[in-house]
């Protein structure tokens, strides 16, 4: 199984404050812009192996860091930027969006996350064995504050999945199995339908929602089936370290390469078997992602996860390394921009000098008081 990884980083200055990403979108061929103005995208090839993945994520995050030190700006891999923000849309398609959903467009505008595109194999399969995994993204949290209050462990997963409000939920939660093609299928066209609708409502060309938006792309849920693609998406995680992230992704690819032999089935006894794959009832795995967004690597969450293979202790989120704080002021919050900052430019240099996707990241962070950048 080959996969590939799609990794957002809010971009900064040097006082830690967001700003465009336009000065390093040239840097290399895999950049590409987000619909936010101070996101950039890192779009990565498909690997077969983590050594490969170390490769291309050192080069093109090389010739990305060197273009934004060339331009006084610092790359974050945090899944929120901690504060609210306002970045400005840049593209057609964010545009429409805001129409449609108005101010609560803001809490997709200040999330980051990691997509990872597995090769498909049983797509169906891999979807429902991809949302039984979903507290996995509790490995990787890396942001614990939303508009500067401590929230979540995983602050943006839950304002993604949460802060739309009831009516847009459907399109960015996470849904229940299914049981075939056909039915995931006439799921997404109805989700599509009703999206159209929401488009109309807002006063919306329907020919415009037709030329920017598809069925299958309509809906920002932690999996996706990507025909176009060939892939099956998985986007529960969010932005983190490389080495995090090529862990993570080589720990579900293995997982996922157990249904080439093994079926996929709902029981109470939770885990890779030598002769099947067992995910809970919908209604358990709802419980467990909503623990492991809130809580993070709760006892709970732990135990479940081991019994599908991961090592739990190998994972040190950067979540663990935030103070716990109810409340983070502007100037704390930006500061720690930046000290995340230099632990992403320490990752890279580090890619290819130890086991692949191997070693914890580092100790806690500890608060400043007075701010690296020298003023407010």
């Amino acid at each position: 199984m080959k996969l590939g990884i799609e990794v957002e980083y809010w971009v900064v200055d040097s006082d830690g404050r967001l700003t465009s990403a336009d000065a390093i979108l040239d840097a290399h061929e895999y950049v590409v812009p987000e619909f936010v103005d101070s996101l950039v995208e890192i779009v990565l090839p498909p690997v077969a192996t983590p050594a490969e993945l170390e490769r291309e994520f050192r080069g093109v995050l090389t010739a990305v860091l060197d273009a934004a030190s060339a331009a006084g700006v610092r790359l974050v891999p945090l899944g929120t930027p901690l504060l609210e923000e306002s970045p400005p849309i840049r593209s057609e398609r964010g545009r429409i969006l805001e129409l449609i959903h108005g101010n609560r467009l803001r809490f997709a505008k200040n999330c980051a996350g990691t997509h990872v595109h597995f090769d498909q194999g049983d797509p169906i399969a891999q979807a429902n064995l991809l949302t039984a995994l979903d507290p996995a993204l509790a490995l990787v949290s890396t942001a614990p504050y939303y508009g500067g209050r401590r929230t979540s462990s995983s602050a943006r997963a839950a304002a993604y999945r949460r802060g739309m409000g009831e009516r847009f939920s459907r399109f960015r939660e996470l849904r229940p199995y299914v049981r075939t093609r056909g039915e995931r299928e006439t799921r997404d066209r109805e989700r599509f339908e009703a999206f159209v609708r929401l488009a109309v409502e807002a006063g919306v060309d329907p020919a415009l929602v037709a030329e920017q938006f598809r069925s299958e792309n309509v809906c920002h849920g932690p999996v996706r089936i990507r025909d176009d693609l060939g892939t099956v998406e998985w986007r529960a995680p969010d932005t983190a370290l490389p080495s995090q992230v090529i862990r993570l992704a080589f720990d579900v690819a293995r997982i996922l390469e157990e249904l080439s032999t093994k079926p996929l089935v709902v029981g109470d006894d939770v885990g890779v078997h030598p002769t099947a794959i067992v995910v809970p009832p919908f209604e358990r795995l709802s419980e467990l992602a909503d623990e492991a967004i809130d809580e993070g690597l709760t006892p709970r969450v732990g135990t479940y996860l081991t019994a599908f293979g991961f090592d739990v202790p190998a994972y040190s989120p950067l979540v663990e390394r935030f103070p716990r704080d109810a409340h983070l002021p502007e100037r704390e919050a930006r500061w720690l921009r930046l000290a995340f900052a230099d632990a992403l430019e320490r990752d890279v240099a580090e890619l290819g000098t130890r086991p692949a996707a191997a070693g914890r990241i580092g100790r806690p962070l500890r608060s400043r008081k007075t701010p690296v950048w020298g003023r407010s």
